[in-house]
């Protein structure tokens, strides 16, 4: 006949007459499980807060350059222009050129309106989130200085505020 020794006699026991764990092991595993539970949400607000903040900066960009883009669209076959305050900024006022050289009729006209909006002579908006816009006119040369932004939809946290500047020179071909 075998013997068994002791310790392993008492291993033996142990194991079989497991009836649960203990409370120090199952407070050390809720202690755990929650730390991974808090790395997880921390890295994903960060996260969140990161893609808004770049996803907020992108749509300023694509309404500046869209903005822009319009404006020197309306100047380059104009024939003359003028920067006349605005309620809320400037404003620019584009003429069609008669062939004798004396400016016709109004073709276009860029202004800012109440809601940060930049909109076009038929009141189609043509960029939002603009802060201010100025237009500097010299002879047929238009300089634009624009500043746009947005709040991240977080108006109590200024951390995150996204903002652009933008310039652009557009110059009339007639």
């Amino acid at each position: 006949m075998m013997k068994i020794s002791r310790t392993h006699r008492t291993a033996s026991s142990r194991l079989g007459n497991c009836d649960g764990f203990t409370v120090v092991e199952l407070m050390i595993v809720v202690g755990i499980s929650i730390a991974v539970i808090l790395a997880i949400v921390v890295a994903q607000v960060g996260t969140i807060r990161s893609w808004n903040g770049t996803a907020a900066l992108l749509d300023i960009q694509r309404e500046a350059s869209l903005g822009m883009e319009a404006i020197q669209n309306a100047v380059r076959p104009s024939g003359a222009l003028a920067a006349v305050p605005g309620a809320f900024g400037d404003s620019l006022e584009i003429y069609w050129e008669m062939p004798g050289g004396a400016p016709d009729s109004l073709a276009n006209k860029f202004y800012l309106d109440g809601n940060r909006n930049l909109v076009d002579i038929n009141g189609a908006v043509v960029a939002s989130h603009v802060d201010s816009i100025d237009f500097f006119v010299t002879g047929c040369t238009l300089h634009i200085d624009a500043w746009l932004s947005s709040d991240v939809d977080t108006p109590n946290r200024t951390t995150d505020d996204q903002r652009i500047q933008m310039s652009s020179t557009s110059i009339c071909r007639n």
